[in-house]
């Protein structure tokens, strides 16, 4: 296979891993741009802030790079690198032994010439509530612990099902399920605590 390949007709991840395994950098490259918003935001939702979600996201395709050559096929590959990008978030959350929960920064709301360009009336009031909705439920996520953030993550999130959920992070259904209905409990505890 050549050294440079045309990527522009959109590859399967299988084929990309081909590729990159029979010498391509180029399907490396491509297997980054199509993953790297996904593990960056797995991990800032696990470790609460942009730097360290950075560094995390750069660890994990640094370790993608060296182990690509063991994924078997035996799951997805983006089940697959989410395992990886949880280990690398875990051991980096070891080295730092804390447990962050600082506050994400709100995102910005809908501009006003996107609701008008569709059509929608604009009413600023109802997306200061949408906007004040998402940050109490952003802050709240990320007061969670974090095997509580990673299942609101993977699957209320993403929406993986629990047996992708449970591949990702090595453990039994059940022990989804659990986890998934304990941490919504806290998080509604969390979100009634904020309400005036």
């Amino acid at each position: 296979m050549e050294n440079s390949l045309n990527l522009g007709g959109g590859l399967t991840d299988e084929a990309l891993i081909r590729g990159f395994l029979d010498g391509s950098a180029d399907c490396f490259e491509e297997l980054v741009r199509k993953h790297e918003n996904q593990v960056f935001n797995l991990a800032y939702r696990v470790l609460g802030n942009r730097s360290d979600a950075a560094d995390a996201c750069q660890e994990t395709f640094v370790l993608l790079l060296r182990k690509l050559h063991t994924f078997r096929g035996e799951s997805s590959f983006s089940t697959w690198l989410y395992r990886v990008s949880l280990n690398v978030c875990r051991d980096h959350l070891r080295k730092q032994k804390k447990h962050p929960a600082p506050l994400p920064p709100p995102e910005e709301g809908p501009r006003p010439e996107d609701t008008l360009e569709a059509g929608v009336a604009f009413d600023p009031e109802a997306i200061f509530e949408q906007v004040e909705t998402k940050d109490m439920v952003q802050s709240a996520i990320a007061q969670l612990p974090p095997r509580f953030k990673e299942v609101i993550y993977l699957h209320d999130i993403r929406g993986f099902n629990y047996a992708e959920v449970a591949d990702i992070l090595s453990v039994a259904i059940g022990t989804v399920k659990s986890r998934l209905n304990r941490a919504r409990i806290r998080l509604a505890q969390e979100l009634g605590d904020r309400e005036p």
